[in-house]
């Protein structure tokens, strides 16, 4: 479901002008919003990259660390 809520913020009117401008944005609305869907995607973006990484490290950790040693007794002494 998606919520829309009211709300008062002040912001700096010279980084609003200069948002609307580099976001190509009508409205304060529509600037914040777009600032703020940006910055979830690029958060998103970035750790769906480190999941992807993480996931092929342990993909191929047999290569780096005998698993046979990790996983007995041994290893533990």
């Amino acid at each position: 479901m998606h919520m829309i809520r009211r709300t008062t913020i002040e912001l700096d009117d010279d980084l609003l002008a200069r948002a609307r401008r580099a976001l190509g944005q009508a409205t304060a609305r529509a600037t914040v919003e777009e600032a703020l869907r940006q910055a979830v995607e690029r958060v998103e973006d970035r750790d769906a990259v480190r999941r992807e990484s993480q996931m092929r490290y342990f993909e191929t950790l047999g290569e780096h660390v005998d698993l046979d040693v990790l996983a007995s007794d041994k290893m533990w002494r």
